[in-house]
């Protein structure tokens, strides 16, 4: 017999993000959470972490695509 494999499934999935979005909007409505300790807690702690853009790689990727779309 084999081992019963977990599925996947997008719909549940968006269903239980869009649950935990509204309870983060009710904490954030009741304030009972600040935006600064929805960002951390969201955001997995991750404190003085700048975007910076993606890489040069991924840069001269997308301006080569972009060249090759437009000729």
């Amino acid at each position: 017999m084999k081992p019963k494999v977990p599925r996947f499934s997008f719909k549940e999935r968006a269903a239980e993000k869009a649950a935990s979005r509204e309870r983060d909007e009710e904490l954030l409505r009741s304030g009972k959470s600040s935006h600064a300790d929805m960002a951390r807690a969201n955001g997995g702690s991750i404190r003085g972490m700048r975007y910076k853009g993606p890489a040069k790689r991924i840069q001269a990727l997308a301006a080569k695509l972009s060249d090759e779309e437009s000729s």
